[in-house]
C-alpha cells in the first residue's frame, strides 16, 4: 500500500512505543493469507478494532491509502529487502509491520513516489486501485 500522510503526527503504536509519520509518502508491504479482498477492505475501514501496526496509522485522519499494489506470490519479506537497500525509502520504525518475520521493518518512508511505484512494477506488482491522491 502506498499511504499519504498530509501533516507531521506522532502516536504511540503498541508496544513499538512513540512513532512520528512525517508529512509525505509511505510504503506499506504486507501479505493477506489467501484472503486479499477481506483484508483490503479492513484496511479501507477507518473505525475499526485496533489490531496490527498498520492499523494504528490507517486509524488517523491525517493518513489515508493513495493506492494499492498486489502480486500473486507472497514476496512479502524480499520486498522489504528491497526498500530496506534503496535510497529513496528509510525505516519509520523498527519492527513495524514486522514482529512476526525477521526483517527490519515493513513500513518505509518514500521520498521519491514514482521510483518506489517502479520498484513495485519491476517485481511484477500489479497496481489494482488508485484512490486519486
Amino acid at each position: 500500500m502506498i499511504i499519504s500522510v498530509s501533516k507531521d503526527f506522532e502516536i504511540i503504536v503498541g508496544c513499538l512505543g512513540k512513532v512520528l509519520f512525517k508529512k509525505g509518502n509511505y510504503i506499506y508491504i504486507g501479505s493477506s493469507k489467501g484472503c486479499l479482498e477481506a483484508r483490503l477492505r479492513r484496511h479501507l475501514k477507518r473505525n475499526k478494532k485496533i489490531y496490527w501496526h498498520i492499523d494504528y496509522l490507517l486509524n488517523n485522519k491525517k493518513a489515508q491509502i493513495s493506492r494499492i499494489w498486489v502480486i500473486q506470490k507472497s514476496i512479502e519479506c524480499k520486498t522489504a529487502d528491497v526498500f530496506n537497500e534503496q535510497p529513496i525509502s528509510e525505516i519509520v520504525k523498527k519492527g513495524f509491520g514486522s514482529s512476526d518475520c525477521k526483517c527490519l521493518t515493513h513500513l518505509f518512508y518514500i521520498n521519491d513516489k514514482e521510483k518506489a511505484e517502479k520498484i513495485l512494477e519491476k517485481m511484477h506488482f500489479s497496481r489494482i486501485i488508485e484512490f486519486g491522491l
